[in-house]
């Protein structure tokens, strides 16, 4: 055993340098394919096993006789969000890698009503002949490494039931074990519902695409910019007001969260689409105006960003507010008195909406504030 332990520790000195650059070929690989999918990850971890770890595990196994019969010495992690990601980031490594092995732990407590876990899909995968045709991958001809892929429940459980450490010197009584079971499946209801409910805020965002159903939809960030993208006076006003200052338009949605207009709007009465875009008809003259004044002073990079629009409508509630007891009813006079007082009090306003400032005071955190 001691010769054993000797000979694959040397061999692990010997090629260490080699996991390394594997390791990061590897990350780099895998980054690449989740990326260019577009799929979102909650994280990816690359680890190589330590001198002390494959010491213990070479003892404790007592069936190694050279480093290349350890399949773990280098192993990637990928968490994900949902559980269909699992199986899209497999159908990417099947196509990317050789598969030696595949240990579907996931499946192993549904078969079993005895068993309990909440584990994960593992991977033992090479380097196919063909990439290793390349020369900056011959040193990893037959190299074995681990992949294992989960969700982010699945994860937080892993990492609970290893902190319980139930495993270590027995096996728990039956009582445990159900309620171990009774977590597992609630874990799995709770994937199964999320993975539903991104099924149906898909569903919703593609019907956002037609602008009868935009208009009857409950404002909030999702449906502002569908609304936005899809109104032609909105658009038109960009257009024109672009035109005249020879500005570029650009559409950065992210306006929306940074101005909290979501719940300005809420605030100001509107709860529905169609009631924002009646009162944009009915001032359009006016927001094209408060449009103008703003786009005249205060833009220093010659784009105008589509999502002001509504920033500049943001403007109206609060003054008809302010005037709320001129007392007339005539939509034309009032847009006067609208403009009249825009325009007496825009040195404020601008000093308060002043890009520069706004990039300066935005720190990331309101980002997510209606996300």
């Amino acid at each position: 055993m001691i010769d054993t332990v000797d000979t694959i520790m040397n061999e692990y000195y010997q090629s260490v340098e080699i996991y390394k650059k594997l390791r990061y070929d590897v990350g780099e690989i895998i980054t690449t394919l989740i990326d260019l999918n577009q799929i979102k990850i909650s994280n990816m971890t690359l680890r190589i096993k330590s001198e002390e770890a494959l010491k213990n595990k070479v003892i404790s196994k007592a069936k190694y006789n050279h480093l290349d019969e350890i399949t773990d010495v280098l192993g990637c992690r990928i968490v994900t969000l949902f559980e269909s990601d699992v199986d899209r980031i497999f159908d990417l490594l099947d196509k990317t890698f050789e598969i030696v092995e595949i240990v579907d732990k996931r499946k192993k407590h549904k078969v079993n009503n005895i068993e309990f876990g909440y584990t994960s899909l593992h991977l033992v995968v090479k380097f196919t002949d063909a990439r290793c045709q390349l020369v900056e991958y011959q040193k990893y001809q037959d190299i074995l490494f681990e992949i294992q892929l989960r969700t982010v429940l699945q994860h937080a459980w892993a990492e609970v039931e290893h902190g319980l450490g139930y495993k270590s010197f027995y096996e728990p009584p039956m009582e445990i074990k159900r309620k171990l079971n009774r977590l597992a499946a609630t874990l799995e209801i709770l994937d199964e519902e999320f993975e539903d409910i991104r099924y149906e805020i898909t569903m919703y965002n593609q019907s956002l695409d037609r602008e009868e159903k935009v208009l009857k939809t409950d404002i909030n960030k999702d449906s502002l910019i569908a609304y936005v993208n899809s109104s032609p006076i909105l658009n038109e006003m960009a257009e024109t007001i672009a035109g005249k200052y020879h500005y570029q338009i650009i559409r950065d949605p992210h306006l929306i969260s940074q101005q909290k207009l979501v719940v300005k709007l809420n605030f100001y009465g509107y709860q529905y689409i169609n009631e924002l875009n009646d009162d944009i008809i009915k001032h359009k003259n006016t927001l094209l105006t408060i449009g103008e004044e703003l786009s005249g002073h205060i833009n220093y990079d010659y784009t105008l960003n589509l999502y002001s629009t509504l920033l500049w409508f943001s403007f109206i509630p609060v003054i008809k507010n302010l005037i709320a007891g001129h007392g007339s009813s005539n939509e034309d006079i009032l847009d006067d008195v609208i403009l009249e007082t825009f325009r007496n009090s825009s040195l404020s306003i601008f000093d308060v909406f002043n890009p520069k400032r706004v990039s300066a005071a935005d720190d990331g955190s309101g980002d997510n504030e209606e996300e």
